[in-house]
């Protein structure tokens, strides 16, 4: 693992308004990439990106808040060589793409402040800049192992695939692995994803989908026309429309368009508006080519809201003492219905009556032969013996004094039931 050990520091400019604490709390949120980064909440993030002239090598990048207070970040960059002024450019422009910085909002904030609906969203994330993969070659290879799957799986596949062919670089103390780009993971063969895709099919789509997204000039898919870019997506056998849309939104920022018929997008209307939502082709026209950043910043803000109500529930449980139910007597686990009868018979207790040994005839108590029952009223009395009964405890029953050592000392373990050293060894655990 190679050591990056040289620093350099620079700044990043965001288009107004920008706020990098919604950029931090958006990472939080983003499970693709959650295992990929380091984030210090509120702080500051980091992460592994390829070396812009060495695939095979990489660099750690740190943003946080800028010193000035202008909109933007501070970025530090962790390398094992000095960065040259291209290569430092590179770096500078990756990052800006991760984090949106250059997205001008500020139409869409127009729109959004006329939707009574949508304002309220905008106290927590109105300073919001979509935050995206790290790199096209990310996107493709979730998305398609996304396909006929689930977030975890392709999040869990994906981390495979990192771990196993990207650069591992230590920083700070700190280890990063930087997922390779497109022209090395489309070299791929359907052999060589197997271990990362898990089976024969998806193997070969995935390899598939890099080849065919590689052979397409990214400058098009970035910057070009919507239509063009997401035709020659479309083109890609294993691209369909959701990938396609996936891809240029999550992965390369463009919010032209969203499948907003699909269930997902269905839910967030219903509970931005309620009942009586706009229909999909409504919130199109209300929005026109911004309608991804809609869609986006709606989900994410009222994620935000719901965490923050259940932190302030949380918080109030806290402050409120509970009412705690009385405890039960030692050793029992279970509330009593009804208060415990006394037992029948203690060493200290010579019970309620005194019943002579195996005599039926409740009489004998009465009896002139009986010995005569104790006197409050003198002084010298004692208390009489309690009878040996059959089904008393031995003879032998320690002393109740407090001095006494029976009743202070542990009990001996028993060899015969106390478990061996090797019993308590954990077992072993098989980790697919």
């Amino acid at each position: 693992m190679t050591e990056l050990g040289i620093i350099t520091q620079t700044i990043l400019s965001a288009t107004a308004p920008f706020d990098l604490g919604c950029s931090l709390r958006a990472l939080a949120d983003f499970r693709p990439g959650r295992r990929d980064i380091s984030l210090r909440p509120g702080e500051r993030v980091r992460r592994a990106f390829p070396h812009p002239a060495d695939p095979d090598a990489a660099v750690v990048v740190e943003v946080a808040e800028r010193d000035d207070g202008a909109p933007g970040a501070g970025l530090t960059v962790f390398s094992a060589e000095p960065l040259a002024g291209p290569d430092l450019d590179a770096v500078r422009a990756r990052v800006s793409g991760w984090l949106g910085l250059d997205d001008d909002r500020a139409e869409f904030l127009r729109r959004a402040e006329a939707d009574e609906s949508v304002r309220p969203l905008l106290e927590v994330a109105r300073g919001l800049h979509q935050v995206r993969f790290s790199s096209l070659a990310e996107g493709v290879v979730y998305f398609t192992l996304l396909q006929n799957s689930t977030q975890w799986y392709a999040t869990l596949r994906k981390r495979r695939l990192t771990l196993y062919l990207g650069a591992p670089v230590r920083a700070d103390g700190e280890d990063f692995t930087a997922i390779p780009d497109l022209p090395r993971l489309s070299r791929l063969s359907p052999a060589e994803a197997l271990p990362y895709a898990g089976a024969q099919n998806k193997a070969e789509r995935l390899t598939e989908v890099l080849g065919g997204v590689a052979a397409i000039d990214e400058e098009l898919l970035r910057t070009g026309p919507y239509d063009e870019a997401r035709a020659a997506l479309l083109a890609v056998r294993g691209i369909g429309d959701y990938t396609a849309h996936a891809l240029l939104l999550r992965a390369l920022g463009r919010p032209d368009a969203v499948p907003l018929e699909m269930e997902q997008y269905v839910q967030t209307a219903r509970a931005v508006y309620g009942a009586a939502r706009p229909s999909p082709d409504e919130l199109r026209e209300r929005y026109g080519p911004f309608i991804g950043w809609w869609a986006y910043t709606c989900r994410t803000a009222l994620t935000w809201l719901e965490q923050d109500e259940k932190a302030r529930e949380r918080s109030t449980r806290r402050r409120t003492p509970a009412t705690r139910r009385p405890r039960s007597a030692p050793g029992n686990t279970r509330p009593r219905s009804a208060p415990r009868h006394p037992a029948p018979w203690s060493p200290n207790d010579p019970g309620p009556a005194l019943t002579a040994p195996d005599s039926p005839d409740p009489s004998f108590a009465s009896s002139p032969t009986s010995p005569p029952p104790p006197s409050a009223a003198s002084p010298s009395s004692t208390v009489p013996s309690p009878p040996t009964l059959s089904s008393s405890p031995p003879s032998s029953v320690p002393s109740s004094s407090p001095t006494s050592s029976a009743c202070s000392s542990e009990p001996e373990p028993d060899p015969a039931i106390e478990p061996s050293p090797d019993e308590l060894l954990p077992a072993e655990v098989m980790v697919g």
